[in-house]
């Protein structure tokens, strides 16, 4: 069986390697990888390749996007359509996969069209932020209805989506269709849980793990810690992430944070770490904080269930609805200083119970990547 990913976010993100990496373990299936980058991303090409086992697989970078194609939608898909046919031969694939809905499902779709060939569709935050034009909308429905299964990375965005962009006559048929798997956690995570229930002896150690840029919502995560303070609550925070790797860069953004810790002894801000060094600055740590937006899934969430940190995490994004609000921690509203306050308060004040539930969890069951994988070679296995 032949797969062709249509991956546009490949070489950015850990996701994608991940689970084709746990796809090429699991079955004898030839993978085909192609990953169109936009203009800005072109620095990617070679960016986390895959030593694949299955003979015939490979990832095929494409350069050919230029900076018009961000405003040409229709002839951005017309153009990676036909570098997918130059590329591959199209009468060996038994299914595409596409790794967000507009554009990479847009691109599926039109192969599948020509080729009768069945594809999936994952739907992604690029996807509800970054594709409102409505005019659109009735495109990507049919995206989705043609398509013979369309995975949700969260239940979250399931509901949201369905029911802002998806018309009424048509969301019986699409739900039919729909699945929730979510996005796996490193092995390192899960292979070194903690084995200890963390405890709160009157001071909230917090931890944050992500690249330092706005949508992160770090300042407003120092800025509610420092109106806890003035309320005499002990709470320090170390925030790890600063220079990550293919990520956002803001140099204006960084140098805000800097400001703000300025001499603040209770704030600590370090660069970039490796999983293990960050799996021993979470076991100091009695709490994980991250209110983003948007935010797909927000891997670094489990990362930090798996080391037993109660979490702060942002209200109606991708981990938003896993668990029901003051189960493993609280849902806080993104960019708002006082609601993120009061959600720590919330944390502190019930946090026995919350490290008990965390302790709990069995994570493995629906966040370690062989498992994800499976799940996909059983669809393609369905569908083909």
């Amino acid at each position: 069986m032949t797969i062709l990913h249509i991956a546009n976010s490949y070489g950015g993100t850990s996701v994608y390697t991940n689970l084709y990496t746990a796809i090429d373990i699991n079955a004898e299936v030839t993978q085909w990888v192609y990953v169109p980058l936009n203009s800005r991303n072109h620095n990617r090409v070679g960016n986390k390749m895959i030593d694949f086992k299955n003979e015939g697989s490979k990832i095929h970078y494409s350069t050919l996007l230029k900076p018009y194609h961000k405003y040409l939608y229709g002839l951005k898909i017309y153009a990676i359509v036909k570098d997918v046919e130059r590329t591959f031969d199209m009468s060996k694939v038994d299914v595409i996969h596409a790794g967000t809905l507009c554009l990479d499902g847009a691109v599926a779709y039109e192969l599948s069209k020509r080729y009768g060939i069945p594809y999936i569709v994952a739907v992604r935050n690029t996807d509800t932020v970054y594709y409102k034009l409505k005019w659109r909308h009735s495109y990507f429905t049919k995206i989705m209805e043609n398509a013979s299964k369309i995975v949700f990375i969260s239940p979250k965005y399931k509901d949201v989506y369905i029911s802002s962009r998806v018309p009424e006559s048509s969301r019986k048929g699409i739900l039919e269709k729909v699945m929730v798997i979510p996005n796996g956690v490193s092995n390192v995570f899960l292979e070194n849980k903690s084995t200890e229930q963390k405890s709160f002896d009157g001071e909230l150690n917090m931890i944050f793990v992500a690249a330092f840029y706005k949508g992160k919502g770090l300042v407003e995560t120092i800025q509610a810690i420092e109106l806890l303070r003035g309320k005499d609550y002990k709470i320090t925070l170390n925030a790890i992430g600063k220079g990550l790797p293919n990520r956002p860069h803001d140099k204006e953004y960084e140098d805000l944070v800097d400001a703000l810790a300025d001499g603040k002894d209770w704030v600590k801000t370090q660069t970039f770490k490796k999983p293990e060094e960050i799996i021993a600055e979470m076991r100091q740590a009695n709490a994980f904080v991250m209110v983003s937006k948007p935010e797909t899934f927000g891997l670094v969430y489990v990362e930090a269930l798996s080391q037993h940190l109660p979490i702060i995490y942002a209200q109606g994004e991708g981990f938003d609805g896993y668990f029901p609000d003051g189960y493993v921690g609280y849902p806080a509203e993104a960019g708002s200083v006082n609601d993120i306050a009061e959600k720590i308060e919330s944390l502190i004040k019930n946090y026995s119970q919350i490290a008990q539930n965390v302790k709990s969890l069995k994570l493995d069951k629906d966040f370690e990547w062989n498992s994800i994988g499976r799940k996909y070679i059983s669809i393609y296995n369905t569908i083909k």
